[in-house]
């Protein structure tokens, strides 16, 4: 019985020992990130860090840079234009363009920048058809650019 006792007094004492090794530890780690954010935070602009809610409306502004994205099927490829937003876009909000750019796919509207994306059948611009226009060797567009699609006529007769 004696030896019973001992075992189970040791028992519960390694057991104790963890369970207060762990909270310790548990405890440290928290203490540590604690004092890790707060020296994330040393010396940030309150701009930078401050939280802004999703309630608050993100507006278009002079600085707002809009990305279009076009993804074309038939070869694959995506082409990002970047610009400056027009003037008439600033003080909008997402719904105001999303009334005007309907066909499009909003993926990020916020006052540094807008991105619209939209899924296009067909070749983009950077593919070009052969073929023959008033006798000579035509060079087209597989795509239009500027509503034409004849890029030029070569000087060689078919």
């Amino acid at each position: 019985m004696k030896l019973y006792f001992k075992t189970a007094i040791l028992t519960a004492i390694i057991i104790f020992l963890f369970l207060v090794s762990f909270a310790v530890g548990f405890t440290i780690t928290i203490e540590k990130s604690k004092i890790k954010s707060k020296q994330q935070l040393k010396g940030k602009n309150i701009t930078e860090i401050a939280y802004i809610k999703d309630s608050y409306p993100q507006r278009i502004d002079e600085n707002t840079i809009l990305i279009v994205r076009k993804y074309f099927k038939a070869c694959g490829h995506i082409v990002e234009e970047k610009s400056n937003i027009p003037q008439e876009y600033f003080g909008m909000v997402k719904e105001d363009f999303r009334r005007l750019f309907s066909a499009w796919e909003i993926d990020a509207f916020n006052s540094k920048y807008v991105v619209i994306s939209r899924i296009f059948e067909g070749y983009c611009s950077h593919h070009f058809i052969v073929s023959i226009k008033d006798g000579r060797v035509a060079i087209f567009y597989s795509q239009p650019v500027d509503g034409d699609n004849l890029k030029l006529i070569t000087p060689y007769k078919y």
